[in-house]
């Protein structure tokens, strides 16, 4: 293969001599003199074809389908853009008009073309000419594209002359996806590198379409089959474009360029960040016609599938999945190599590895927070955290993070009812051995996540008893801020749910979706736009509820309300009652705790007995309120002060208790 830098120099070379040879016949003419640039000329072309073979002007020249005399107008717009020897002479030619470019004329003058080739060239190059279309070369001003000056782009001429520094834009916004040492792969993520990899590497034009989870390895799997393929994978990442018109366009334009001169596949990565509160058509328009153009193969990254860009080629969809458990271990044991600490057995990898549903980039994201904010030996709780630390960041403020202080001691239920909470726990601590170990996982639909339903009027539980779950199994708790992610722009809210969904799907977390009727309502029949619309988002949800890998509680105080597709789908519904007479004065007793001075005259059980109607969250209200009224009078809580806090509870209930307190 030729040396890029000594190829660039000759063909620099040709084009000066070929200036001092027009420039000399344009003055008198010395015989000798013209002998002499003939036989360099000769020298020169003789060099060319030597060093033709795997050169990068012939490879271009395959890729965009290039005749010599294309690639000759190439060289000499290189030229007259990065060879200042050649002014001088160019002035001589053409005077001032040559530091506008080189135009067609020029360029006929200095290759000695005759009527016939001037003419076909001069037809052939226009907008739509693979040297102008894909940024090549430039047109300098608005002349008839005969008269035209065109510059080379500066990057294609240090391209040419071996130079494989990027487009600062695309480096900038993305550049080379880079394939991981020592990856760890399971067969269902080997057959998807085995399927991008024949798409690629077949001769059709095609679009793959790649999704799944972040850090699950998306791009890796386009780099591995673009690797296999003879080709480097070059990503651009919406999310990192500067804001601004036209920003969009110049980027796919720098992506674009980079692909053709290197025989890259474009990634586009984001493109599900353009479809939110206007459906984003003249975006998703715009990266689908650059995509168009590009002579080859490209790829798009996106989390979900939903995103459908108007291509004309052929598209192939593919998921990436998480990897299997035992492959997870060993990404585990890889990212902590020399970083874990003697605390860091073989059964936390395993804890990790099952625990935790990531690919090998949140992986590696993992154990990179939980170095910057412990250090570099590390053990298992600074891990987790690590993990954590990123679900947070991935939500976006569309889930918040709820404390639960509460402890199972503190909780009033019914037996039945405890003993549905009880079998849910044990269903979501024992899945990985029911479902993995013993293969029942194959049974299933879909998900092998957990969702369940909690119903009942307010106040009897429901969010705490999901609390006291997530303390247990030493999970995170999210509550969806249901305000954050209802979105009256259609599509809007699927998207916010989709990214929620995702981050808790990786960190194992247990999403809590309050007043959940809001949400889940049932879908209804179709009279006008809206409703279609909402009925979409209600098919979305379901489809999501059922294809998610972890804990799913809902809460609602309108069970008839809820879609009855979800019922079918639910792990568990359990129904919150109102408690009964011993139930309450047991509620009465747990929330008046031993610290809380107290009076000699208490009745509990007259309190439970009175107010009825309480529930769970009526009678800490009414404890939390008796308890201030004592310190302000600095008292101990007395049974007055109970029945006091008591009534001015069952007033904000709307409810009314006739007698006088004592």
């Amino acid at each position: 293969m030729s040396d890029p830098s000594t190829r660039y120099a000759a063909a620099l070379e040709r084009v000066r001599l070929r200036a001092l040879r027009a420039a000399e016949l344009g003055s008198a003419q010395r015989p000798e003199r013209l002998a002499e640039l003939a036989a360099q000329l000769d020298a020169v072309e003789r060099a060319l074809v030597a060093t033709a073979g795997g050169a990068r002007d012939g490879a271009l020249a395959r890729r965009l389908g290039l005749g010599l005399d294309e690639l000759d107008l190439l060289w000499t717009t290189v030229a007259v853009t990065a060879d200042p020897r050649l002014w001088p002479h160019l002035q001589r030619l053409g005077g001032a008009e040559a530091a506008r470019g080189a135009s067609l004329g020029l360029h006929a003058l200095l290759a000695e073309l005759d009527l016939p080739r001037s003419l076909e060239l001069g037809l052939t190059l226009g907008p739509d000419h693979p040297l102008v279309r894909f940024g090549l070369i430039e047109p300098a001003d608005e002349l008839a594209w005969a008269a035209r000056a065109f510059r080379a782009a500066p990057r294609v001429a240090g391209h040419l002359a071996g130079d494989d520094t990027l487009d600062a834009l695309v480096a900038e916004l993305g550049g080379r996806v880079r394939v991981p040492d020592g990856l760890e792969l399971d067969d269902a993520v080997r057959d998807v590198h085995a399927r991008l990899g024949r798409a690629l590497a077949g001769p059709t034009p095609v679009l793959c379409a790649v999704d799944g989870s972040p850090g699950v390895g998306r791009r890796t799997a386009i780099a591995v089959a673009a690797a296999a393929a003879g080709r480097p994978a070059l990503a651009l990442e919406l999310t990192r474009l500067p804001a601004g018109p036209g920003a969009l366009e110049r980027a796919l334009a720098a992506l674009t360029r980079e692909a053709v001169l290197t025989g890259a596949v474009p990634v586009v990565v984001g493109v599900d960040e353009l479809v939110g509160e206007s459906g984003a058509a003249p975006e998703l328009r715009t990266i689908a016609s650059a995509l168009d153009r590009v002579p080859g193969p490209v790829a798009v990254v996106t989390l979900s599938r939903g995103v459908e860009l108007p291509v004309t080629r052929t598209v192939l969809r593919v998921s990436v999945p998480v990897p299997e458990t035992a492959a997870r271990r060993r990404l585990w044991a890889r990212a902590l190599d020399g970083r874990a600490g003697p605390q860091v057995a073989a059964d936390d990898l395993d804890a990790l590895a099952i625990r935790y549903r990531l690919g090998a980039g949140a992986i590696a994201q993992a154990v990179r927070a939980a170095v910057v904010m412990s250090g570099d030996t590390l053990g298992a709780p600074e891990l987790i955290a690590g993990v954590r630390n990123n679900i947070a960041e991935r939500m976006g403020g569309l889930a918040q993070r709820v404390t639960v202080k509460q402890r199972w001691d503190e909780l009033v239920l019914g037996r039945d009812t405890l003993d549905q909470v009880k079998a849910l726990t044990a269903r979501v601590r024992h899945q990985h051995t029911v479902l993995e170990r013993w293969g029942l996982s194959k049974k299933l639909h879909r998900g092998t996540g957990v969702a369940a339903l909690f119903s009942g009027p307010p106040g009897t539980g429901k969010t705490m008893v999901a609390g006291l779950i997530a303390t247990e199994l030493d999970l995170e708790l999210y509550q969806v801020d249901l305000s954050r992610v209802v979105s009256k722009w259609v599509g809007e809210t699927e998207k916010q749910l989709a990214r929620i969904f995702d981050a808790a799907d990786a960190g194992h977390a247990l999403l809590l979706f309050d007043e959940a009727d809001a949400l889940f309502a049932r879908r209804t029949e179709v009279k006008a736009a809206v409703d279609r619309y909402a009925n979409l988002e209600v098919n979305y949800l379901l489809q999501r509820v059922e294809a998610f890998g972890g804990i799913t509680i809902l809460t609602t105080n309108l069970d008839q309300s809820i879609d009855p597709a979800l019922m079918r789908r639910l792990s568990g519904h359990v129904k919150f009652w109102p408690p009964e007479q011993d139930e309450r004065e047991l509620l009465w007793r747990s929330m008046l705790g031993p610290a809380v001075p107290q009076a000699d005259d208490l009745d509990l059980e007259e309190l439970a007995s009175r107010f009825s109607e309480m529930t769970g969250a009526n009678i800490r209200n009414a404890a939390i309120a008796a308890a201030f009224l004592a310190a302000a009078e600095g008292v101990p809580v007395s049974q007055a002060l109970l029945e006091r806090a008591a009534r001015g509870e069952y007033a904000s209930m709307g409810r009314q208790l006739g007698g006088q307190s004592r």
